[in-house]
C-alpha cells in the first residue's frame, strides 16, 4: 500500500495572508481616516475583511486534502445554538450535508488590557454553544463537527511585556490566581489560553499568531501554529473522504 500525499508546509501560504491582513487593515484605515469615520486603528477593524486572506488559507488546506465543500449561500453563515438562538462563524464548511469544519478567525489590536478576557470569553462560549447545539440534535449532522479557532495578535509594547498578577487585595479570600500566569505577556496568555482550550478538547485546534507587520510573524507556542492547524484539519477532511467518500 502507497502512503497518500502529505500535508504541506502552508508557512509560506500563511505569511502571504499575514502580508494581506496588513495590507487590507492599512487600505481600509486609509478609507476610514479619509472619510473621518474613524480614528486610530478602529476603522481597519469595524470594516471587517482584515481576515479573509485566512479564511481563504483554511478553505485551501481543504481543497488540497483533495475534499469538495457543499457550497454555501450568503456572506455569513449561521449556525444554531443552544444557549442562544443562532451565532454567525467565520468558515462553516459542510460535506455531503454533515458539518465539516468550524473556525472562528479574529484578531487583537489596540485595547488589549479591555478586548483580552473578551476574546477568551468569546471563545469559550462560542465552543460550549456548538457542542451542546450538535449534542442536542440542532446541527442536523451524524459527523461531529470540527471546530477550531484562528487567533492573530498584533505585536506591541503591550503585547509582548510581562504582567504581573494581580494584587492580591483584589482576590477574595481563600483563592487563589493560577500562578502560571504570573510574568507572562499577554501574547503568552493567549497562547495558554488557546492550548488548554486545545487540551480540554473545547477546541479541536487552534493557532495564535503574533505580527509586527508585513512578512513579520512568530508562534508564542509551536503547538499553536498553523501548519499544525493545518495538519489537524487536513486529517479531519481525510477522516470524511474515508467514511463519506
Amino acid at each position: 500500500m502507497t502512503a497518500g500525499p502529505s500535508v504541506p508546509d502552508y508557512e509560506p501560504a500563511f505569511k502571504a495572508a499575514i502580508d494581506g491582513f496588513w495590507a487590507i487593515k492599512g487600505s481600509q484605515q486609509a478609507k476610514a481616516s479619509d472619510t473621518g469615520s474613524a480614528d486610530g486603528t478602529s476603522g481597519s477593524v469595524r470594516a471587517g475583511k482584515h481576515m479573509e486572506p485566512f479564511e481563504e488559507l483554511i478553505r485551501q488546506v481543504v481543497t488540497d486534502a483533495g475534499l469538495t465543500p457543499d457550497e454555501a449561500a450568503g456572506d455569513k453563515i449561521y449556525l444554531p445554538g443552544f444557549y442562544r438562538e443562532t451565532k454567525s462563524w467565520d468558515v462553516v464548511l459542510q460535506y455531503k450535508g454533515h458539518a465539516l469544519a468550524i473556525v472562528e478567525a479574529k484578531s487583537q489590536g489596540s485595547s488589549l488590557a479591555n478586548n483580552f478576557n473578551n476574546r477568551v470569553e468569546e471563545a469559550i462560549g462560542q465552543a460550549a454553544d456548538v457542542w451542546k447545539s450538535h449534542e442536542r440534535g440542532l446541527l442536523i449532522s451524524e459527523m461531529r463537527p470540527w471546530v477550531g479557532y484562528l487567533m492573530v495578535v498584533e505585536e506591541t509594547e503591550k503585547t509582548t511585556a510581562p504582567k504581573e498578577l494581580l494584587g492580591s487585595k483584589a482576590i477574595p479570600p481563600g483563592m487563589q490566581v493560577d500562578p502560571v500566569f504570573d510574568g507572562m505577556s499577554y501574547a503568552e496568555r493567549y497562547a495558554t489560553a488557546f492550548k488548554r482550550l486545545d487540551q480540554e478538547r473545547m477546541l479541536d485546534a487552534a493557532c495564535v499568531a503574533i505580527t509586527a507587520g508585513p512578512g513579520v510573524f512568530s508562534y508564542p507556542n509551536e503547538l499553536l501554529s498553523f501548519n499544525g492547524f493545518a495538519a489537524q484539519l487536513w486529517g479531519r477532511c481525510k477522516h470524511a473522504l474515508a467514511v463519506l467518500g
